[in-house]
């Protein structure tokens, strides 16, 4: 027969169970308060917890088809203060530089510009453990992390990127899905922490997901960019006028405003050989001029895609 005294101590240890448990959630909680709060707040004034776990909550209803995937990016985005949330999906078997890119960019203030930007650095940051790492596994990574990849790396510098994260959603059928977070700001350390720990979560959301969501909402944005004849920049990440990587280079410091006497200073060039870009990336822009190609660089061009729905995963 038991005695009271055990029965008061099992009580006493479990209480002392529910205790602790209750501390490590209100430490959770105090951590994910402070997500952030550097940039976003006064100090000592914390980031909302509602907005944290609203990341989660929009993000898992998108994955069974209750909040269009590209609004639960735009949330995401506005809750974290990122300036680009994507879903990449690399071909782990091809060519892992031509991701399929779902983008929501806080640089475009239209709905219409969703997806314009369409860069994937998984494969930068990640590198041979792009087949071997944990699922849900954060991985962190900014433009020093970019050397082997010219394009990219100048791309990220033009945007003023100063951090990234790319959460590994699911690899399956060799292809890796990653949830990515572009930031003009350096990732605290709180922010680390955090998205480390709500990485598994969102990994098991995404792996239960309805089937096609990706591909759906990916098709759809396309049909959309046809439909209305979305830009294209000059300097988008696909190169579309084919540009050198020097060429590149001087289109990004004129969309930048620089002058011609800074560009031989950037760039530690001769005039001459400036001359001789600028001849060559007229004939692959079909401009005529220096002021010309300013503002189409600074206007993006219109280019119709063809639209290849077959060539998605369903998943």
């Amino acid at each position: 027969m038991e005695s009271g005294h055990t029965k008061n101590r099992d009580a006493i240890d479990g209480w002392g169970c529910l205790s602790k448990g209750l501390i490590g959630f209100r430490s959770m909680l105090n951590g994910m308060n402070s997500l952030f709060s550097a940039h976003r707040f006064a100090p000592g004034a914390g980031a909302p917890t509602s907005e944290l776990l609203k990341v989660v909550a929009v993000l898992c209803q998108a994955t069974q088809g209750k909040v269009p995937l590209l609004n639960a990016l735009r949330e995401t985005a506005r809750a974290i203060d990122a300036e680009v949330v994507s879903i990449s999906r690399v071909d782990l078997h091809g060519n892992q530089n031509s991701a399929k890119v779902l983008s929501y960019d806080a640089n475009h203030k239209t709905p219409d510009s969703f997806s314009g930007f369409d860069f994937c650095i998984a494969p930068a940051i990640c590198g041979n453990n792009m087949s071997g790492a944990k699922l849900g596994s954060a991985w962190f990574g900014g433009q020093d992390d970019l050397s082997e990849y010219e394009h990219l790396s100048e791309f990220y510098a033009f945007r003023r990127f100063s951090e990234s994260v790319s959460i590994l959603l699911e690899r399956q059928n060799g292809v890796a899905d990653f949830l990515e977070l572009h930031f003009s700001h350096p990732i605290s350390s709180a922010a680390v922490d955090i998205l480390s720990v709500l990485g598994p979560v969102l990994s098991d959301c995404w792996k239960k997901r309805s089937l096609g969501r990706f591909s759906e909402a990916k098709l759809k944005n396309t049909r959309r960019k046809l439909i209305k004849k979305e830009p294209k920049s000059i300097l988008s990440m696909d190169n579309p006028c084919r540009l050198s990587r020097s060429e590149y280079r001087v289109c990004l410091l004129l969309a930048r405003g620089l002058n011609n006497n800074a560009l031989l200073s950037e760039l530690s060039i001769s005039i001459s050989t400036l001359r001789t870009h600028l001849r060559n990336i007229y004939v692959k822009t079909e401009t005529s001029s220096q002021p010309e190609l300013i503002h189409d660089l600074l206007t993006p061009m219109v280019k119709r895609q063809s639209l290849n729905a077959g060539s998605e995963n369903v998943a």
